[in-house]
């Protein structure tokens, strides 16, 4: 059995609400480990749930950008009492792509978070997009860090930025996309100890699936087009990206009986 492991997904989201059990029994089957990503703190205990039910999910807490607007000292304490249970302080970050809330909400809940995962020693699931140098300027004040920049389809030169900080890249289906091939040059030049991937389910499907339902089963397709890209085979880079999921979270996922972190 080739076990892969999903750094990011929402198994929490409506999207799978028909058929979570099934899905997460399969994965399991698949030995497929899954990192379940909190959004807010409703979808911050969802994911705790789901970690506590099934040995083979583990569960980040955290507030995304779009719910900066509704970050608040009770938020933080309510988060930091979730984070005693999970690997992972996420998704948090930047967007001001929607900016659904405040610029200068995202920045201050965004710094909280940081602190807060350095206080708990906890690496940190990074989003991003079209927040500029505030993104950077925010990451050097913490660096260097412990964490992935999930659902990265950027360019050589910003990969190169997120390890100069420590990060790890979490690949998903954008690289399969046709007009992503700056993704594709990049991940042939970073070290292959810090790429981890990542489905984003139930969104960003590879191809062929663009335009339906994503699932942590897809990301043997990522895992496919990456080894493509690396010249290796499916086994060694399901291997290396697993390794460096365990690492990087901490854990130590089991298919059959109880498991848990490392």
């Amino acid at each position: 059995m080739t076990k892969l492991f999903d750094t990011h997904a929402h198994l929490d989201f409506p999207q799978i609400d028909r058929d979570r059990e099934a899905l997460i029994t399969e994965l399991r089957e698949q030995g497929l480990a899954v990192v379940n990503v909190g959004v807010d703190l409703k979808s911050s205990q969802a994911s705790l749930e789901l970690a506590r039910a099934h040995p083979h999910v583990f569960a980040a807490c955290g507030i995304h950008p779009h719910e900066a607007k509704n970050f608040s000292p009770e938020v933080a304490e309510r988060l930091e009492e979730l984070l005693g249970d999970a690997v992972a302080v996420g998704e948090i970050g930047l967007d001001y792509y929607r900016n659904l809330s405040p610029k200068e909400a995202q920045l201050s809940a965004f710094r909280a978070q940081l602190r807060l995962a350095q206080r708990l020693d906890l690496p940190v699931i990074l989003h991003y997009r079209e927040a500029g140098e505030d993104f950077f300027r925010v990451l050097e004040e913490v660096a260097p860090l412990r964490g992935v920049w999930h659902a990265f389809s950027g360019d050589l030169t910003l990969a190169r930025r997120a390890i100069d900080l420590g990060l790890h890249l979490g690949i998903g289906g954008p690289l399969t996309y046709r007009k992503n091939e700056p993704t594709r040059q990049a991940v042939k030049e970073v070290p292959l100890e810090r790429l981890l991937l990542e489905t984003d389910a139930p969104f960003l499907p590879p191809e062929p699936f663009r335009g339906k339902r994503n699932d942590p089963l897809k990301v043997r397709l990522v895992a496919l087009r990456l080894a493509e890209l690396l010249g290796l085979s499916l086994e060694e880079v399901a291997a290396a990206t697993y390794e460096n999921a365990c690492r990087l979270f901490g854990v130590r996922p089991e298919f059959g009986g109880k498991g848990g972190q490392a």
